[in-house]
């Protein structure tokens, strides 16, 4: 992979939503190079790119890319998030990694080059021109490759490992969740401090923590400042969640019962870029109750909206899951929520038409 120095938008109306805000890190797009603009310093030079994202139309921008590169030639890009651009800029750049599309095929591998910053400007202040002019002045004479420290080429030794491109790992919960499995208030107060409290978010903590938004004491819960915890599986967990936009939790949510969950973001339809704003969570749980049996629960929430498809594997589980079907639906309304469907069946959420599909 290779660097990109600048990037902005060629077209585009004030109504679209910003080009970047359409992307999460990780995601991975082509392009395919139109025309060289414009010479530039240290053998770069600004070319227009058709790029092509997840979902979504085409979209055109100006990159400065090196100057050896021709036209009609495709590009292999993933986007990485946007730092800080400083103050004359007045923007926010972008990280985006680039190969020849050409070489993907080939099966070489990408480099360790650390990706310059770039601008997507906003077009719907200023034309494509003016904002290349804007990304030339604010960025002038920007290296496109620089070496990765020791930390940063282990991160991307395990992001290229096999390892990480497998089956998200699940985390495991150290201790048993709640006490109190008759109580549903304080059961999902339990469960959410068991996986704010995993390690997962400690950044994040530590962040507060330093803006005095989270008591200190509470980052002395977390694995990261525990004698036995193992930096390594915990990063590779952190970029997992990251890279898949999901989190898998098991562990013993009361005493002498396991669970597993699946907590994950994704598109609700086959073209987010209609309503980006828009996104949808799932969230999956399998539990093995004694008396009950296997009983899966999948609840999807989109735009503050519910669907619940409910599983049961044994018939008398099945059969009394459906009797009290009105009343989860009543106690699902008496908390405020809006249920679009509730649905119970022995069927897996996907495997088409459930069997015993009520509601």
């Amino acid at each position: 992979m290779r660097a990109v120095s600048l990037i902005a938008p060629v077209e585009g109306t004030q109504a679209e939503a910003p080009l970047w805000s359409r992307l999460r890190p990780g995601a991975q797009f082509t392009g395919q190079i139109l025309q060289k603009e414009s010479p530039n310093t240290a053998g770069m030079a600004s070319f227009k790119v058709e790029i092509q994202l997840p979902d979504q139309k085409p979209a055109l921008v100006y990159m400065q890319l090196p100057a050896h590169l021709a036209q009609q030639q495709a590009l292999q890009m993933q986007y990485l998030g946007q730092s800080s651009a400083g103050k004359e800029a007045q923007a926010a750049y972008p990280q985006v990694r680039w190969s020849l599309a050409d070489a993907a095929k080939e099966g070489n591998q990408p480099g360790t080059g650390l990706v310059s910053a770039g601008l997507l400007a906003n077009t719907a202040q200023h034309g494509s021109t003016e904002g290349l002019a804007l990304l030339l002045h604010a960025m002038p004479g920007q290296a496109s490759q620089v070496d990765l420290s020791n930390p940063a080429q282990q991160l991307q030794r395990w992001i290229n490992s096999p390892m990480f491109q497998q089956q998200a790992m699940a985390l495991q919960a150290q201790a048993v969740v709640s006490h109190s499995p008759q109580k549903p208030q304080v059961l999902a107060r339990d469960l959410k401090h068991a996986l704010d409290s995993s390690g997962l978010f400690y950044e994040s903590h530590l962040k507060e923590a330093t803006l005095g938004s989270r008591p200190w004491h509470q980052l002395l819960q977390e694995p990261q400042n525990k004698p036995q915890f193992i930096a390594p599986e915990m990063v590779a967990q952190q970029l997992q969640v990251l890279e898949q936009q999901r989190v898998i939790w098991h562990g013993e949510i009361w005493p002498g019962q396991h669970m597993q969950w699946e907590v994950s973001e994704r598109d609700p339809s086959p073209n987010p870029a209609e309503d980006p704003a828009m996104n949808t969570l799932q969230s999956d749980l399998t539990l093995k109750f004694p008396r009950l049996g296997d009983v899966v629960v999948r609840i999807v929430m989109t735009d503050g909206r519910l669907a619940v498809h409910m599983q049961a594997e044994a018939d008398e589980t099945l059969q009394r899951m459906q009797a009290a079907r009105s009343q989860l639906a009543g106690s699902l309304h008496t908390a405020g929520l809006a249920v679009t469907s509730l649905q119970i069946s022995r069927d897996t959420p996907d495997s088409g038409e459930p069997s015993h599909a009520t509601g």
